[in-house]
């Protein structure tokens, strides 16, 4: 039994919990104790692991199914919840990796409406509907947009063109986490994001290349103006 007595604020059970997840004793994923087995473990109320969840659950480390219990959310949900701000990075990296950006995804949700297979569509379908319930459960959704924009770039058929995405992995993370970071604390414009990723996966169902490009292209640019960013291409 690892007993808090003498400490028994939620704050302190919250930070060992938290290191438990960082120290992967629990796997992103990974069900939590349920709320009496916690208390017990840590000689602890029940109350007192409530508000220790809630405090992990309000910084994106963990999120809770109701009827199911409490989860490990991934690394990248905590990323999108913890000061992973737009600040962080100074706007010439970031100008830089939404120019890539541009060109690469543009061309890859053309492709995807060209080639997409039912297998292929049917994925793009699932990551976007995983975006939906975590943005309207509150939870953070950086993960399911970079599933997303993954899932167009493999539509497309091309093993090459995966393989450069691939290699541009973590800078789009990092864009798409900013961006993501940014709007939660913007708090309007959520609405406005999902509305793109629907008129992109609507032309790449209807498999029109033209509508797929011309609307990847408006979500890139609209992302670039919540970031008050311009590409060098815009300038001038």
């Amino acid at each position: 039994m690892d007993s808090l007595v003498g400490r028994r604020l939620p704050a302190e059970l919250a930070s060992v919990l938290e290191r438990d997840i960082r120290d992967r004793k629990y796997e992103a994923g990974e069900k939590l104790p349920t709320e009496a087995e916690l208390a017990n473990h840590f000689a602890v109320s029940r109350s007192a692991v409530r508000e220790a969840i809630a405090q992990l659950r309000s910084s994106g480390m963990v999120h809770t199914r109701q009827g199911a219990g409490t989860y490990v959310a991934s690394p990248l949900a905590w990323r999108a919840s913890n000061g992973f701000s737009r600040e962080e990075y100074d706007s010439e990296s970031l100008r830089d990796v939404f120019e890539i950006r541009r060109e690469l995804e543009t061309g890859a949700a053309a492709l995807a409406a060209r080639y997409r297979t039912a297998e292929g569509l049917e994925a793009i379908r699932s990551a976007m509907a995983g975006l939906e319930r975590a943005v309207q459960a509150g939870r953070p959704a950086a993960e399911h947009d970079v599933r997303f924009h993954q899932s167009i770039a493999q539509a497309t058929g091309n093993p090459l063109f995966v393989e450069l995405l691939g290699y541009f992995h973590e800078p789009m993370v990092r864009s798409i986490v900013v961006a993501r970071s940014n709007t939660a604390r913007r708090g309007d414009r959520d609405n406005g994001v999902h509305k793109e990723h629907c008129v992109i996966l609507e032309a790449i169902e209807d498999a029109d290349p033209d509508a797929a490009r011309a609307a990847m292209l408006v979500h890139i640019n609209n992302a670039l103006k919540r970031l008050n960013l311009k590409l060098r291409a815009d300038n001038g």
